[in-house]
């Protein structure tokens, strides 16, 4: 039990790095010019190609065996064509609209989305899931917000992103549950499936907003980004969290998430060396005592 809450946990973590990148990429991204949809569909798509290319030996019964017991092909296509509209397309969408409109405060969609997908996570898990909310799962729950809130707030909010970040953090989160819901055994084959029926979802947006000059901005540094985009956080992340619950429940994997901002920190001490004031030290410890707190790690096992 320990040790899977361990595995689980370090995915989680894992997850959280890799999406710590999201919110200035994007941004770097639509200030190149490109649309929210644009963003959107072209990292999933390009993500998709990407994992169909490394697993083009396997054959497709083989993969779907992998990702569930069930001999139903239709029936497992339709448990995946959900989670990816929630994860993929609801997550995705939303999440690149909200930067659209953060203008000088991209850091408060992280807040309202990974707040918004533990708190759905958590509820809708205990609610579908039976999953149990102990007293320390909620103060926990609590603590991580507050610290995700202290190190990233900016003060100023506009309804679109409030509205969109929200939208984005439910889908993501209600995309935990579904997945333990069915039953879906997390990883790489999953993910492929997960990126196909996303890209279909993301394409009607795209092409109702086509931008037709969409060829003349397109140069290395916003292929990279958008490479940048569908590597890490897209097909990477989305590999972690997938397998994270396998050995959490969906709660306890969106609070464990909720770590990203202590990431995106740390990147910036690394790439930028703008060393972190002191409302991160104490977001930190509060988001880390959120993280003792709902994985039990109080608790003396064995």
């Amino acid at each position: 039990m320990k040790q899977n809450m361990m595995i689980g946990g370090l995915f989680a973590l894992m997850a959280a790095l890799l999406n710590a990148c999201i919110g200035i990429i994007s941004l770097l991204l639509i200030n190149s010019g490109l649309s929210s949809e644009a963003i959107a569909f072209l990292k999933t798509v390009l993500a998709y190609i990407l994992v169909t290319l490394i697993l083009i030996k396997i054959p497709n019964h083989q993969q779907k065996n992998i990702i569930s017991t069930t001999t139903n092909s239709k029936r497992l296509f339709i448990k995946m064509s959900i989670c990816a509209f929630l994860g993929i397309f609801i997550l995705f969408f939303f999440e690149t609209m909200a930067y659209s409109f953060s203008y000088s405060s991209p850091a408060n969609v992280v807040v309202i989305l990974m707040s918004s997908a533990a708190v759905s996570a958590l509820f809708v898990g205990y609610l579908i899931l039976n999953e149990k909310l102990f007293v320390s799962t909620i103060l926990g729950a609590m603590l991580a917000i507050i610290g995700v809130s202290i190190i990233s707030w900016q003060g100023t909010i506009n309804v679109p992103l409030l509205l969109n970040a929200s939208i984005a953090g439910v889908g993501y989160g209600l995309f935990t549950v579904l997945i333990k819901k069915f039953k879906l055994n997390g990883g790489i084959y999953l993910t492929k499936y997960l990126l196909l029926f996303g890209s279909f979802y993301l394409f009607l947006p795209f092409i109702i907003k086509f931008d037709f000059d969409i060829a003349g901005k397109l140069n290395l540094d916003i292929f990279m980004g958008i490479l940048f985009l569908a590597v890490l956080p897209t097909i990477c992340g989305f590999y972690c969290t997938t397998k994270a619950l396998k050995y959490l429940s969906a709660g306890n994997v969106q609070v464990t998430e909720l770590s990203e901002p202590i990431f995106s920190a740390l990147l910036t001490v690394i790439f930028f060396g703008t060393m972190p004031n002191n409302a991160f030290y104490i977001g930190a410890l509060f988001i880390i005592l959120g993280l003792v707190l709902i994985n039990q790690l109080f608790k003396r096992h064995g």
